[in-house]
């Protein structure tokens, strides 16, 4: 038997990364007022609520926008890995967890950041994806010291998602990006597939 565990954030309820404005979802049709149907505007930027970054989100010599980005990044095998809640993540939390993994997923309690040395050991593990319920792999002040490495590597990055109940373990990932052309990310509908 085959289970989607949905681990995506509904876009209005998302944590806000500091200084973005929120999601808005605006009537333009009403089908209450006559309209033949109903149509929404959204006002969003394009790192909201559960989303993916491309290459040149943070890489100023890439013009990879999340249009181009590999799709097989976003599907396929991946690990849950619990590390302590809210805490910075360190090497030590992932050495003997991650290795032979191809997509991380970590489960922090929505607020564990990478430092460096995670970071580096991630690289070298030959992960090609990581996922983390934060809302980015760095800390406030930190983006770019986290970012820059792990996009660097070919590493795609999925943000944002919601793990509460999950349990650590095997799973397929399906999280595919919005196709907007030259954008420097968008959102997803991030799953987790589990078979019995």
């Amino acid at each position: 038997m085959v289970k989607l565990i949905d681990i995506t954030r509904c876009v209005q309820e998302a944590p806000i990364y500091p200084g973005s404005s929120p999601v808005t979802v605006e009537q333009v049709s009403d089908m209450k007022k006559g309209d033949v149907a109903n149509v929404s505007l959204i006002i969003a930027g394009s790192h909201m609520g559960t989303h993916a970054d491309a290459y040149r989100h943070f890489l100023p010599d890439s013009d990879i926008g999340i249009d181009r980005m590999e799709l097989f990044r976003y599907f396929g095998a991946c690990r849950v890995v619990t590390v302590a809640e809210n805490a910075m993540i360190g090497r030590a939390a992932l050495e003997g967890r991650i290795e032979g993994c191809e997509r991380l997923v970590l489960h922090s309690g929505g607020g564990g950041y990478l430092e460096k040395e995670a970071t580096e050991y991630i690289i070298a593990q030959g992960i090609l994806t990581v996922v983390t319920d934060a809302w980015s792999v760095g800390s406030l002040g930190n983006e770019a010291e986290i970012h820059t490495p792990l996009l660097r590597a070919g590493l795609a990055l999925v943000e944002n998602v919601i793990l509460d109940s999950v349990e650590d373990g095997e799973y397929t990932l399906c999280a595919f990006p919005l196709k907007i052309g030259g954008c420097d990310g968008a959102p997803v509908r991030a799953v987790l597939i589990q078979e019995d």
